[in-house]
């Protein structure tokens, strides 16, 4: 069960999807628009929204900052 503060922060319910699509980068022209105008003026769309940008960067860096471990097998057989 949500406690009230989950609800708070959940998106205009029909905007949810436009969100994500918009955080990922996958929406285009006037749905782009309308989502962003929306999230501009929606306390509750903003946030979900910068949550979600937040956190598909973070995923991204760390999946940029791991390291190969194919890559690491390789190194070691050339430094024996």
């Amino acid at each position: 069960m949500h406690s009230n503060q989950d609800k708070a922060e959940a998106p205009c319910r029909h905007m949810e999807r436009m969100l994500q699509e918009a955080a990922s980068n996958r929406s285009r022209g006037l749905v782009r628009w309308y989502t962003l105008a929306h999230a501009a003026r929606c306390g509750r769309c903003g946030r979900f929204l910068a949550s979600l940008r937040a956190m598909i960067a973070g995923l991204r860096s760390e999946r940029a900052t791991q390291t190969d471990e194919a890559a690491i097998e390789r190194l070691a057989v050339r430094l024996k």
